[in-house]
């Protein structure tokens, strides 16, 4: 007997590594979906073509493009084993870069519209060997995107027209095309619905007002200044001493003297021997957050705050993306919270589930990735309700057919369900109280999300509690006997 279970709800950010794995390893081209061998935005590159492209997946209403990835002759050599990719991933050199700030700029030039793009270069292994790619993901327009000049480009000595000023574009199939009058009339109402959809809706927009809440706590105390001095010992020394610490005081390396919150000229203090005490400097903290430099290891001491508080709490931690979530050692693991419309309520925060792909049971964790961030003239902390997979309850599994698992539990995403699974983390992270304390009480982050209202509504949206009643190629539930 199987078990329906509601999954909740998560960001997968369209070029997080969560998303690039599930696409690529589909291997083919979509109406979302396209893949080049390279790009260039150089002069006499052939841009236009790709501006084409990106021109009619914004009007489809969004898209990728995945750059190092050679489309497979159709003949084959007979003393070489047949590559079972449609695209074979050969991978860019190392010395490949594209700013997106010019890689936007080069685009923008083509629309009185510009579109958002996002581009990222990441590493993937494939033999045996890492090998390095990129992807643009183009976003949907909210009108009617056309170009404002022809898309002329050179190639083998010869002037070639990608489009024509004016020309309405569209992703038919896996071409971009000129669109019919009938598809035209589609973009509309779908730019249309686009320009008031704020997050992933399921309903229809509406025109009242809405309060809009992001993923972003504001730090309301922070400690007015901060410690450093020259350490006793090295950094090698002092990582193989480290259990002589307290595993509470978070302090870091930075240009040889040792930064911390911790107030360092008490003879109590846990780093007392560990530094020479007629080097201490007290600094103001504004003056820090107002050096770029500096500003970063403040950050960084930020978040061990938050790494310490989540080991505190009780949750593991995938170190390598700051990502919290809690153990199971059952079939299942629940945690009680409240959230806004109940005294009391318990979601289920790990659940055993048998994986086609995998061919094997693991288990999965809803998990948040807790940073701070600095924006304008604010600290501000970043919670991103997301997913881990473990192999028993315990230690986290990676890699390309894991995170298709993890895409395709999380295939239906409802702006109701995320901002559950945002309140249920900020909640447990303040352990019930108004403010999340970091650093003995030196700091505190307000528990309520930052919020904005604006003249657009949403008509209708599932509710949290509806499960999702079908998820693709995952068996939930007990063993089967």
């Amino acid at each position: 007997m199987f078990k329906t279970v509601s999954l909740p709800e998560v960001d997968v950010e369209p070029l997080g590594d969560m998303m690039l794995d599930f696409l690529i390893e589909r291997d083919k081209e979509e109406p979302f979906i396209d893949f080049k061998e390279t790009l260039s935005i150089s002069k006499e590159s052939p841009f236009a073509k790709i501006a084409k492209d990106i021109f009619a997946f914004s009007n489809y209403g969004g898209g990728f493009i995945f750059i190092g990835f050679r489309e497979k002759a159709k003949t084959r050599t007979p003393d070489v084993e047949p590559e079972k990719r449609t695209y074979l991933p050969v991978g860019l050199p190392e010395d490949f870069h594209i700013d997106q700030a010019d890689l936007q700029s080069k685009f923008n030039s083509y629309t009185d519209s510009p579109i958002e793009l996002q581009y990222r270069e990441f590493y993937r292994t494939y033999n045996e060997s890492s090998k390095k790619f990129a992807a643009i993901y183009i976003c949907p327009s909210t009108k009617v995107l056309k170009p404002i000049k022809d898309g002329i480009y050179i190639d083998e000595g010869r002037r070639r027209v990608a489009f024509n000023r004016g020309a309405v574009l569209i992703r038919r199939g896996t071409q971009s095309l000129l669109a019919t009058r009938e598809e035209t009339g589609w973009i509309e109402q779908r730019a249309e619905k686009t320009g008031y959809r704020l997050g992933i809706l399921s309903g229809q927009p509406d025109r009242m007002q809405e309060t809009i809440y992001a993923n972003l706590f504001e730090v309301t105390k922070i400690p007015e200044a901060i410690w450093t001095a020259l350490p006793t010992q090295t950094e090698e020394e002092h990582k193989r001493d480290l259990r002589i610490i307290p595993w509470t005081v978070v302090f870091r390396y930075w240009n040889g003297r040792i930064v911390t919150f911790e107030d360092i000229s008490r003879e109590e203090s846990p780093l007392w021997d560990k530094i020479d005490p007629n080097t201490i400097r007290i600094e103001p903290l504004s003056a820090w957050l107002g050096d770029e430099d500096k500003r970063h290891v403040v950050i960084e001491i930020l978040n061990k705050e938050i790494s310490f508080l989540a080991r505190r709490l009780g949750l593991l931690e995938e170190p390598k993306k700051q990502k919290f979530y809690y153990e199971c050692d059952g079939d299942y693991r629940t945690e009680s919270w409240s959230p806004r419309f109940k005294t009391s309520s318990k979601i289920t925060v790990a659940q055993r589930i048998y994986a086609s792909q995998l061919k094997s049971y693991i288990f999965w964790h809803i998990a948040v990735i807790g940073r701070f961030r600095y924006l304008g003239s604010k600290l501000l902390l970043r919670l991103t309700p997301t997913m881990q997979l473990t192999s028993d309850g315990r230690w986290a599994v990676f890699g390309p057919t894991e995170g298709t698992v993890i895409t395709r539990l999380l295939y239906n995403r409802y702006n109701s369900s995320y901002l559950n699974s945002l309140l249920f983390w900020a909640s447990k992270l303040a352990e019930g109280r108004a403010s999340i304390s970091l650093a003995q009480g030196k700091i505190h982050v307000f528990a309520k999300p930052v919020e904005s209202k604006i003249d657009v509504g949403i008509l209708s949206d599932r509710p949290t509690a509806e499960p999702i009643q079908e998820i693709p190629d995952i068996e939930l539930g007990e063993e089967k006997g």
